[in-house]
């Protein structure tokens, strides 16, 4: 095959190997790869040669090029994504208070980072209702808006908190903080808490059911109610001094009472009396009832064994006393008839002495 034929058919080859790429195109070479040039052949095999190989060069760094690209992008994202998080407004505090005793007043603390950017407004809301809004530029800059179980002191509150006067039962819901920045960006962030308001009852838990006494094998069966609060009251039970076992207790649903909505619980403590029970011939079984750490009242029962309650010596001795008293004694007939001879005896040696006296007198006359 003469030289001429051999370079034809390698130029057929190069042809299909295009149409199979039509889009690598020598045009949108990268320029690193265009700048490379084709060292000048001796012969014609050598030219062609040295051409393919320029050719596969080219191919493999356009098909790498779009990789490179991503990887470029996602740096360049990443690094603008750090910039924006590291310059923007972020929320340091948001403080409100979990529990609180009715008809106290509430600070709801709220602080935050401008991080160079100007405060545009800061805002309150309870249960998704605007209440309180402090805007710097406006005159005067806080301003409360009317809420039912909301009273906002206007005067003590701020850009960083806002107090709440004689809190009600009707102020118990969830608080939200939003504080925004300046144009162009706008930039806002939020927080929210939960605030209950606290009506204790007014007296501590009550004990009912059970008896003085008992022995291994019965049964003890008591229950705890607590007095009307918002919100109710948490009971537990205790057995000398350690929790009661769960399945000692019997689970009652709430009641509600009254105008305000307050609420009651009932918590039974049902077991078997064992031997274990006793310690020093009695059982102690006390019920707690809690709210947070504002309200903490208990109310203590014991029971004593059956033996012990039967047969103890102090009672045994009055019980004597009483039959005695009630039935008389053969010891005691004896002392009751010596002490009315005596009185006989005295009584007639009165009556003498009063007698010779007399005689003695009329005797003188």
């Amino acid at each position: 095959m003469s030289c001429e034929q051999h370079h034809q058919q390698q130029r057929h080859i190069h042809h299909q190997q295009q149409q199979h790429h039509p889009h690598e195109h020598y045009q949108s070479r990268p320029y690193q790869c265009r700048q490379q040039q084709l060292q000048k052949p001796k012969c014609a095999h050598q030219q062609y040669s040295q051409y393919q190989e320029h050719h596969q060069q080219h191919l493999s760094c356009y098909t790498q090029q779009p990789h490179h690209q991503y990887q470029l992008w996602f740096i360049i994202s990443a690094i603008l994504f750090l910039i924006d998080i590291s310059n923007s407004l972020t929320m340091t505090e948001v403080k409100i208070p979990n529990h609180i005793m009715r008809f106290k007043s509430a600070v709801l603390g709220c602080r935050y980072n401008l991080d160079g950017e100007s405060l545009y407004s800061v805002k309150w809301y309870k249960d998704g209702h605007e209440f309180y809004r402090y805007v710097p530029r406006d005159k005067p800059p806080g301003q409360a808006f009317p809420l039912p179980g909301v009273n906002v002191d206007v005067r003590n509150s701020t850009d960083t908190k806002v107090t709440l006067r004689r809190v009600t039962l009707m102020s118990t819901g969830v608080y939200k903080c939003e504080v925004s920045g300046e144009a162009p960006a706008f930039n806002t962030v939020s927080e929210s808490e939960t605030m209950t308001v606290v009506m204790t009852p007014n007296h501590g838990p009550k004990v009912t059911g059970g008896r003085l006494s008992y022995q291994i094998g019965d049964v003890i069966r008591m229950n705890c109610t607590s007095g009307p609060s918002k919100p109710v009251c948490h009971l537990s039970w205790f057995i000398n001094g350690e929790p009661a076992n769960r399945s000692y207790l019997k689970q009652y649903e709430k009641y509600v009472v009254g105008r305000e909505g307050l609420e009651m619980a009932r918590l039974g403590l049902e077991f078997r009396v064992k031997g274990i029970h006793f310690q020093d011939g009695e059982i102690k079984m006390k019920c707690v009832a809690k709210i947070s750490s504002l309200y903490f009242q208990s109310n203590e029962a014991s029971v004593q064994s059956d033996r012990q309650h039967r047969a103890p010596a102090l009672e045994s001795r009055e019980t004597i006393a009483a039959k005695s008293r009630a039935h008389g004694s053969s010891s005691a007939k004896p002392r009751s008839h010596t002490t009315l001879q005596q009185l006989r005896l005295a009584t007639l040696l009165s009556l003498l002495t009063a007698f010779c006296t007399s005689s003695y007198s009329i005797s003188l006359r």
